[in-house]
């Protein structure tokens, strides 16, 4: 059982799921662990990350929320065997979001904890959003683009690898047509619909 906690600018999610792994390796070597199957068993509703003010995050309300979310979900946190707590955006750059991500770690499991900065954020969004598959599989090279709460975060991507990745304060509402053909004139880019 997995549970993966996104604490971004402006929202949280927790999505808890059942994975299926293998250990590719023989009995005598260092186990290679490989996920085969993954069901989803809960998806929480896209909550506002709880601020105390411009600097903090309101670990105690952002805590009660996830717990609420473990009993709606109908699980025990001693259930749950490993996870994922990752935090983006301006929220990383919160003041206390280091001490935020360790009392999130520590509602179960072996967790493993981390604050993206735009490198990792822009690889992640561009890998989950099936894009870096894509140009693996097409030889495409593809411009993505992932639009949050206080940042946009771009990957260039090309042979099925992120080449180039940035991350942008601008966000939702703001972003608009202008950033786009700023974008294509610097990197030579069409933006298309994937």
């Amino acid at each position: 059982l997995s549970v993966g906690l996104d604490v971004g600018t402006t929202s949280t999610q927790m999505v808890v799921s059942r994975l299926r792994v293998r250990n590719k390796a023989s009995g005598f070597a260092v186990p290679d662990m490989e996920i085969t199957d993954r069901e989803i068993l809960y998806q929480s509703p896209v909550h506002f990350t709880p601020l105390l003010d411009e600097s903090h995050v309101d670990g105690k309300a952002l805590e009660t929320l996830i717990l609420e979310e473990y009993r709606r979900a109908g699980i025990t946190r001693d259930r749950v065997d490993t996870g994922a707590v990752i935090v983006t955006g301006e929220t990383s750059r919160k003041e206390n979001a280091r001490a935020v991500t360790e009392t999130l770690s520590r509602l179960s499991g072996d967790f493993v904890v981390t604050t993206a900065g735009p490198d990792l954020e822009s690889s992640l969004a561009a890998r989950g959003s099936g894009a870096v598959s894509h140009s693996r599989e097409t030889g495409k090279t593809l411009l993505h683009m992932d639009i949050g709460g206080g940042t946009a975060d771009i990957a260039v991507i090309s042979l099925g690898g992120v080449v180039e990745s940035a991350s942008i304060k601008i966000a939702g509402d703001q972003l608009n047509e202008a950033v786009v053909k700023y974008m294509r004139r610097k990197h030579n880019l069409l933006v298309g619909e994937r």
